[in-house]
């Protein structure tokens, strides 16, 4: 057979298994970021807006990613919304600004929680250039506070951790004040519906791109997707945090579904990651169990 012959029949069979996966697909799907529908309060009460402090002096410019609650101070984002591709280098925790409870990302309202971050983990694999391991954690300084009682706060909640694997078809929604089809970031949180998608087609689209701890959702077709400043924000089904918005190329393209982090797949690694404690407490009792030796190596003991 020709090498055209070969190209021709490589290029109808992709597309063959594309429409096959399509049809997996749940059909009920309208809401979009890209030319999106408003998300509900009720609903995304986990949902954070990740902000770098010293952008942040005109209340809600510094956003850069989202991020969802899913413990009282513990945010889940994606670890290249931690890092400075400029610097090539993490930011550091006190550069960081976290705002929880409303929609309307330029507004303080009753009920909006600001913390700064008390500190970060990450995987220190993550690679900005293969995004592989794109996970990471904040620790709030504030965070949700206990209520009286034990009731529920206004408009923040945490959101639980996917138990199981996401199987392909399922309906999702991922939300954020990322880029719209204006091409600029939204003031007000948007949602979008989309699904979940064969492994094996997503690993036909991006090939050795996709990484163990990937997963694709979207619309094969386009038209729906997550977009810059989406970036770290949840994908949920059934009200549990089953995926990160990670990467993905342009926004809404045909064929190109968004990418992103397995949460079932870094579960342990998020649910063992605790607040460290305080860089001046740990600096200061090193020290202190330190002195005794130094004391003794220079002979002056009290």
């Amino acid at each position: 057979m020709t090498q055209f012959g070969l190209h021709g029949c490589s290029y109808i069979l992709f597309w063959f298994l594309l429409a096959c996966a399509a049809a997996d697909l749940q059909e009920n799907q309208q809401s979009r970021i890209i030319n999106g529908s408003v998300a509900k309060a009720d609903e995304t009460r986990h949902l954070v807006s990740i902000r770098l402090l010293r952008h942040d002096n005109n209340f809600g410019s510094g956003h850069i990613c989202g991020g969802a609650l899913i413990a009282p101070r513990k945010v889940l984002t994606a670890a290249h919304c931690l890092y400075n591709n400029q610097r090539k280098r993490f930011r550091r925790a006190s550069e960081f600004v976290v705002v929880l409870g409303t929609l309307n990302r330029f507004e303080h309202r009753n009920g909006t929680i600001v913390s700064q971050v008390s500190s970060m983990a990450y995987m220190h694999t993550f690679s900005p250039d293969s995004m592989r391991d794109d996970v990471g954690i904040l620790f709030l300084r504030t965070g949700l506070p206990m209520s009286p009682g034990g009731g529920v706060h206004l408009t923040v909640a945490p959101i639980q951790l996917a138990g199981q694997i996401t199987p392909p078809g399922k309906l999702c929604q991922v939300a954020g004040w990322g880029r719209t089809e204006q091409s600029s970031l939204s003031n007000i949180l948007l949602t979008a519906n989309v699904s979940t998608i064969r492994h094996q087609t997503c690993r036909m689209i991006y090939r050795s791109g996709l990484l163990p701890g990937m997963m694709c959702a979207g619309r094969l077709q386009g038209g729906t997707d997550s977009c810059q400043g989406d970036s770290g924000g949840p994908l949920v089904h059934e009200g549990r945090l089953v995926g990160v918005v990670s990467w993905g190329y342009g926004c809404a393209e045909p064929g190109l579904p968004g990418v992103y982090v397995d949460v079932e797949y870094y579960r342990q690694w998020i649910e063992g990651r605790s607040g460290a404690p305080h860089s001046r407490l740990a600096t200061g009792l090193f020290l202190l169990l330190l002195l005794p030796l130094l004391m003794r190596c220079s002979g002056s003991w009290l």
